[in-house]
């Protein structure tokens, strides 16, 4: 993976966890490479948990053009109760 692929993907992940923080939820990074999970939130008054594997929205520009690119999680992300946070180059985020 690029240089270039690895950066965007870490500001993606800072995005996420601003908004996630905005959104009353303390937020836990991962502690290694290739981790199922990115982050884990945890809100501050209900104890609701999430587990979230942040992508970069990509948009098409030639088949369907304007349409998001998405994502799918992997059969142990699923096991796992893995949901997907799309972060947009605007800074809005949105779950799958």
């Amino acid at each position: 993976m690029s240089y270039a692929k690895i950066k965007v993907g870490l500001q993606s992940e800072f995005v996420a966890a601003k908004w996630l923080t905005e959104k009353n939820y303390t937020v836990y990074w991962k502690t290694q490479d290739m981790d199922p999970i990115d982050l884990v939130a945890v809100h501050r008054v209900s104890g609701k948990v999430l587990k979230i594997d942040v992508k970069t929205a990509s948009i098409r520009k030639t088949w369907k053009p304007g349409t998001m690119i998405t994502r799918t999680q992997s059969k142990y992300q699923k096991q796992l109760g893995v949901q997907i946070l799309y972060v947009f180059k605007d800074g809005r985020c949105k779950f799958k």
